[in-house]
């Protein structure tokens, strides 16, 4: 049953890659400078995507013991991440200087982008049906 699953993990890590190519690129072309961040682009597309691949492995086994509490776990989990992201995302918080704003800003967005996946990810595993 599990073998079903490993494309959509695939999937997962593959939109992560494409996803990590796309910020890179845009961090160059802009120019930012993120010799000044706390947490580099690389320490945290590998936080979220760990942290989003271990969501979806745990909602995988759910779904094959009990389907009917998939959304309750998921809610659960999303909320174990938000607290762990911001107990990361103080010391972004309270640093102050000139480039605090484009760390924000940059932790914001990618917790929101794999926020995104995760539901999509989820939902589709939700609608598809048993054969």
């Amino acid at each position: 049953m599990f073998k079903k699953y490993i494309k959509s993990i695939g999937i997962l890590v593959l939109i992560i890659g494409v996803t990590y190519l796309f910020h890179k690129l845009i961090f160059s072309v802009f120019k930012f400078n993120e010799s000044n961040f706390i947490y580099s682009l690389e320490k945290l597309y590998l936080f979220f995507g760990i942290f989003s691949i271990t969501i979806e492995l745990v909602l995988i086994k759910i779904k094959e013991k009990n389907l009917d509490i998939v959304g309750n776990v998921f809610l659960l989990l999303t909320l174990i991440k938000m607290m762990v992201c911001y107990v990361f995302g103080s010391s972004i918080l309270k640093q102050t200087n000139e480039h605090n704003s484009i760390q924000k800003w940059n932790f914001l967005i990618l917790f929101l982008i794999f926020l995104t996946i995760e539901t999509v990810l989820t939902i589709i595993m939700l609608n598809k049906k048993e054969e």
